[in-house]
Parts: structure tokens; C-alpha cells; sequence
């Protein structure tokens, strides 16, 4: 087994089930996968906050994971407020 499940598998899932967000939990003997999907970047946020809770009831150390869409998106919503601030001084 691979230390990480694809997302491209959970994304598979999604479109053959026609399913907007998939969560995996898997179990390979030794170690307990958890892979998020969401379709849009709310999806994707909605999907990752479930595949937080399952790891923080399954004991996982703290985690607010995070996709990639979603922290790309955050940090341009930053980027875009941080410039319409208007310059003090």
C-alpha cells in the first residue's frame, strides 16, 4: 500500500457515483488512510472538515487539514483585502 491514497481515486469515486464530495477512510494492516473530494472549493472544504473528524474520533494528533484549492483561495481572498485597505500614514 502507498503512504498516501490518491486523491485522483476519491475523485473517481465522485464521478462514477455522481457524488458532489467522498470521503475515504481505508485500513491497509498498518496504517489508516483518510482522502477528501470535493467538486467546488466549498466541497472540497466541506469534505475536508468530515475527513478531520473521522481522524480526531479515530485518536489522529490534532488536524485541520486543508486542500490545496481551498489554502490557494484563502490566501488570494488576503492578498485581495490586504489591497483594498487604503494606505494610513
Amino acid at each position: 500500500m502507498p503512504k498516501r491514497i490518491p486523491i485522483t481515486v476519491a475523485g473517481q469515486i465522485a464521478e462514477k457515483h455522481n457524488c458532489r464530495q467522498v470521503i475515504v477512510l481505508a485500513w491497509d494492516g498498518e496504517l489508516t488512510h483518510v482522502v477528501t473530494y470535493g467538486k467546488t472549493v466549498e466541497d472540497c472544504a466541506q469534505a475536508a472538515t468530515g475527513g478531520n473528524l473521522l481522524k480526531q474520533k479515530w485518536g489522529w494528533p490534532e488536524c485541520n487539514d486543508q486542500p490545496s484549492r481551498v489554502k490557494k483561495l484563502e490566501r488570494r481572498i488576503a492578498e485581495l483585502e490586504k489591497l483594498s485597505k487604503p494606505d494610513v500614514g
